[in-house]
């Protein structure tokens, strides 16, 4: 067929637009080559990456290998990090402690901490430092070019030229000391890193998988604890972390990664600044490949409480390992098959333990990140005795799922979920920048394509295809039951580990004093001594003033808002948010929980956790997982209460269900959401009741994770309706009320059961619903989306609030501020959290912006002096939110007594700051960065609606803005004075081992156990 003349006009344009397009990438190319060869880079290759609109430069510096990787694209959010490659040869967790340390002063920046008063200075999105099994890498990311550079330029400084080789106090801050005061003195271990530890390994979870990598790697650096075993961390000496930095931070051994849209010439420059210093070193940095280790098993102790039962609290754990870093699709393989094989208690290895009380909780994890990936099954509240039946079940249950069959619509299901959260980009905090350098070092730190990670949709549609051909069932025979790599671990529950390790480490701590001669206890007093100086030695101004900075001039003068309609459909309120959402659209249903008991908010907080989980009228339970992750690409539904800023009488609790979609996938996604929010069934007891297991066993690890979460929600419930719900619906309430519903699950289940189904209906109505929508005003999407909830039964609400103001105990505010609470909870743990706290509200005080400048004064100054650097807390802040809520919190605390006291003089600290230096503009810059932080599309749009929803508006937040930006000394001296009366008024909580409620001996009023 001969073409028409307006079809070839139309071909020769399109040709010629690919044409110009080529020669301006070409142009571009040339003149980035020019620029990194200026600048002694050599360029050593340009890929193309049109899956991720972006052009990936690899390149290195020619006097010494330093390697560079610049993804460019079309990101205002600038990200610079540099990584070395760091290969721990024992448990000491030196590369943990040096890079902590190498933040502690450079030669260029010679001030105490630069990294916290660049925090205080800069508005980075995002800025931190990680240990990692094999690496150390040191990221940062500004959305404005000045700081972006003025950050670079300080964390290359850092890592090339830190104080902390020639400061030993840095080494013994950081990492680990002892403290001695006079010869014949109690002595005791401190420091930032060996506390952070000691924290770390009060989870199992850690000791499962400290142990396991030990088991599976005996021949290379993964099977040490990068970050540190706190049994270990004293073995090291200075001497051998000055070595280990000398030998592995060298640009011979650095890999730097730039991402985002960014004047690369300035960068190149600054950097050829830094490397021209640097010859050519051999950095001896290669990690062997482990050989096959046939299986092998182990059996250790993990500590629980003294009150615990002790029976089915054993826990196991198997790891196989499965391939390498450049096996890219077998790894995205294998992560399905994870999912597909144990992510719900439906899935074969799950269903199979857990149907025959096995276990109370069972999952599998893949992981790479390193030169060579493995899979992790966790076995959880198990028989010790019944161990070799559990690894029986597991063998044959994975050898009849491989004869049998997968679900092949299940394993397509993970993998378009999988698909989705590639392309919807949300990384749970971590800007997208911060993943791309991540995944690029996953294949590149091992020699291989830094791109390798960064695009997959190739990868995804040949995995589809090898659904139908059996793959998956022969990766099962392959990876798992014909796998000689492979080893296992048991984990024995204990009441007396803890108290024996804690009586060992003071029997230790008195024979090396006591081995040690006169002189050496001098020199040891000494160290302290000159520690403690250091310590309470503040910078001179003029070595701040060398640190670059920005000026208010710099900081945008508006907030970025999202544009925000209200309008109603049928009788409903709908919140439209007119945002750019890359063709997925974002529906979030907000039921109001007014009028519900706080039993009734446990409850419903247990709802929320089971809808999507149980079967439907339509789908079975495995069928319902497979129609969610095949036909939708988010289904969450969470819990919260809200407030008007300065209410603490009254709160709004909802339950919130989010439904994202492709666009051309919506109809699909509704319908799948309407029968889950419309017939969810609530009639399996079995499954109930291991749901109400295995939350209680969550629930009870996160606190020994997160324990200053929970001790402050426990405090804002004191002083606040809003406070109390959250408790309920998210706190240590929460957690109470699954105890106790595990306790009593045989009498009360099936009472419990027709409880949910009568909340479900009652909650889940149109009488109780907001929506909100991203990503389109379609009135035909918004009439789907509003059409799926139906309307309620009046009467049966009408009753159910006769009776709840019968009981007389609704969510409400208390009276008057339960004043002089103190409680203490103790967790199987050798370090503690402490929180003191109140609202403002209930102690008689307004929130004025004024008060953000504070907390992030006190947070990065007194506080973090007081009680992290010299007590040797891992963390440490002041919170204060919009509704009021003061919280003063420190983390994985080796003495929380003494920071609840500490706490107490953060108004007088702020107050001397004042009067000493005045404020300066700093401090003002970089609270504007902590309150407008970096968000995705998603995460815009639900700030923005329940921003509506608590009654906070646009100009409340712009005037907050403006009293943040115009701070005065004045106000902050005032804002002191209220942190004195808070103090005064404030409940405490401590959630800690024995030993921290043991020294808050006189301050608590009550302990309780977790």
């Amino acid at each position: 067929m001969e073409q028409t003349t307006e079809q070839m006009a139309e071909q020769m344009k399109e040709q010629t637009t690919e044409q110009t397009v080529k020669q301006t990438m070409e142009q571009k190319q040339k003149k980035i080559r020019r620029a990194a060869e200026k600048n002694h880079f050599i360029l050593d290759k340009v890929q193309e990456l049109p899956e991720m609109k972006a052009v990936l430069y690899q390149m290195h510096y020619e006097k010494n290998g330093a390697r560079l990787v610049w993804l460019e694209r079309r990101e205002e959010n600038k990200t610079f990090s540099i990584t070395f490659k760091s290969l721990p040869s024992d448990n000491t967790g030196v590369f943990h402690i040096l890079e902590h340390s190498l933040l502690c002063g450079s030669k260029k920046y010679p001030v105490g901490k630069p990294f916290v008063e660049m925090i205080k200075s800069s508005l980075q999105t995002f800025m931190n430092a990680f240990t990692f099994p094999d690496k150390t890498m040191y990221p940062v990311c500004s959305r404005n070019q000045k700081d972006f550079m003025n950050l670079m330029d300080v964390y290359l400084d850092a890592v090339f030229h830190p104080l902390c080789v020639k400061k030993k106090e840095i080494f013994l801050q950081e990492g680990w000391h002892y403290e001695l005061e006079e010869p014949e003195g109690e002595m005791m271990c401190n420091g930032v890193v060996y506390n952070e530890m000691k924290g770390m390994y009060a989870s199992a979870d850690t000791l499962l998988d400290a142990g396991l990598k030990s088991l599976l790697f005996p021949d290379n650096c993964y099977r040490f604890q990068s970050g540190g075993d706190p049994e270990h961390i004293t073995e090291l000496s200075y001497e051998d972390y000055v070595a280990a930095y000398r030998r592995f931070y060298h640009p011979s051994n650095a890999y730097i990664i730039l991402d985002g849209d960014m004047e690369i010439e300035a960068v190149f420059a600054r950097l050829d600044e830094e490397l021209d210093g640097f010859e050519r070193q051999d950095d001896g940095a290669d990690i062997p490949m482990q050989e096959q280790v046939n299986s092998v098993e182990y059996i250790s102790h993990y500590e629980i409480g003294k009150e615990e039962n002790a029976e089915n609290k054993a826990l196991l754990a198997e790891g196989w390992v499965c391939g390498a870093f450049d096996e890219a699709e077998k790894n995205l393989a294998c992560a399905a098959l994870a999912e597909v094989l144990c992510s719900s208690n439906d899935t074969p290895l799950k269903s199979a333990l857990l149907g025959k009380a096995l276990a109370e909780d069972v999952t599998l994890s893949f992981e790479d990140g390193m030169q060579q990936t493995c899979l992790k099954l966790a076995v959880r509240n198990a028989q010790a005795k019944k161990k070799d039946e559990i690894w029986r079940v597991v063998r044959e249950t994975l050898q009849i799922t491989a004869e049998r069959g997968l679900d092949h619509r299940r394993l397509e299901a993970a993998l378009d979920r999988m698909e989705f959260n590639m392309r919807e980009k949300e990384y749970g905090g971590f800007p997208e920048g911060i993943v791309n350098t991540m995944r690029i070092l996953e294949s590149w730190l091992y020699g291989g394509d830094p791109a390798q990670n960064l695009v997959y949709k190739e990868r995804f549609r040949t995995l589809r295809e090898k659904i139908r051909e059996g793959y998956f069932e022969r990766l099962i025979g392959e990876m798992m039951l014909e796998n000689p790599h492979c080893a296992r671990m048991v984990l024995l529950p204990s009441r007396t580990i803890g108290e024996k390790k804690r009586k060992q480490e003071l029997l230790r701590l008195r024979s090396v004093k006591e081995a040690w001669t006169t002189e050496q206890k001098e020199e040891v007093i000494r160290e302290f001594a000159m520690l403690r100086k250091a310590q309470e030695t503040p910078d001179f101004p003029d070595q701040i003033a060398l640190l670059p900075t920005l000026a208010l001039s710099d900081i945008p003068k508006t907030m970025d808002t999202v544009s925000q309609t209200v309008t109603e459909r049928d009788g409903c309120k709908v919140l439209l948010q007119n945002l750019e959402t890359d063709g997925i659209l974002h529906f979030t249903y907000y039921f109001s929980l007014e009028g519900c008991t706080q039993e009734e908010l446990n409850k419903v907080s247990f709802l929320r956790m089971l809808l999507g989980q149980v079967g439907t009228k339509k789908y079975g339970i495995s069928e319902l997982q497979a129609e969610i992750q095949g036909r939708m690409g988010r289904f969450e539904v969470s819990a919260d209460a809200f407030a008007k800023p300065g209410e603490t009488k009254e709160c709004m609790p909802f339950l919130i269900v989010s439904v994202s979609a492709l666009e051309e996938k919506l109809e699909d996604a509704a319908e799948v959401a309407g029968e889950v929010l419309n017939h969810s069934l609530f009639d399996d007891l079995p499954y109930i009741r291991a749901r109400i297991r295995q939350l209680r066993l969550s629930l009870e690890q996160h606190v020994l994770m997160a324990g200053d979460t929970y001790a402050s929600g426990r405090i804002a419930s004191w002083f606040s309706a809003r406070g109390a719900a959250k408790e309920a619906l998210q706190g240590i309430g929460m957690l109470r009320w699954i105890q106790d519903m595990d306790a009593h699950f045989e009498e009360e289940g099936e009472t419990l059961l027709s409880v949910l189904e009568a909340l479900y209906h009652r909650i889940l109505v149109k009488e109780r619903m907001t929506l909100s929508a991203a990503g389109t005003d379609e009135e035909a999407a918004l009439r789907k989306m509003l059409n799926l909830i139906p309307w309620g039964n009046a009467q049966a609400e009408q009753n159910a609030r006769e009776q709840n103001d019968r009981k007389r105990n609704d969510v409400g505010s208390p009276d008057a501020p339960e004043e002089g609470k103190a409680v203490g909870i103790r967790i199987p743990a050798q370090i503690g959290f402490a929180a003191r706290g109140a609202n403002l509200g209930a102690c008689g005080f307004d929130y004025h912006g004024a008060m953000q400048v504070a907390a992030r004064i006190l947070s990065y100054g007194y506080l973090w002096n007081t009680v992290r650097v010299k007590g040797g807390a891992y963390g440490t802040r002041l919170g204060i939110t919009i509704n009021g809520d003061v919280t003063f919190t420190s983390f994985r605390d080796p003495d929380a007594a003494a920071s609840l006291v500490s706490f107490e003089g953060a108004g007088e600290a702020l107050r001397s700051l004042c009067e000493r230096e005045g404020l300066s503009d700093r401090y003002i810059i970089s609270t504007i960065a902590s309150t407008e932080p970096l968000m995705t599309v998603r995460q815009k749009a639900r700030r923005s609606a329940e921003d509506y929803l608590a009654g906070l508006t646009e100009e409340t937040r712009q005037k907050i803005r403006e009293e943040i930006l115009h701070t005065t000394a004045e106000e902050l001296v005032r804002v002191g004075e209220i942190l004195d009366r808070i103090c005064e008024r404030a409940g405490i909580c401590i959630v800690g081992g024995q030993e921290s409620l043991d020294a808050a001996e006189g301050m608590l009023t009550r302990i309780e156990s977790l």
